[in-house]
């Protein structure tokens, strides 16, 4: 990130404060995309089933 920097700070006006800011936007990006990449496709399956539900709570094990 030094090269980044470097040539952030080059620029006139700037202050450490957008950088520190686009820094943390960059990660978050980064890591919430690795994280969907990563998600099975079996949780994919039931996000896109939450709309539909009726708000009922389905009971996966009954026999408890």
């Amino acid at each position: 990130m030094k090269i980044v920097s470097h040539y952030l700070q080059s620029i006139d006006g700037i202050a450490i404060y957008p950088i520190i800011t686009l820094i943390i936007f960059l990660s978050m990006f980064i890591a919430i995309t690795i994280w969907a990449m990563k998600i099975s496709k079996k949780n994919i399956q039931d996000m896109k089933q939450i709309p539909f539900d009726d708000g009922l709570i389905k009971d996966e094990n009954p026999n408890y």
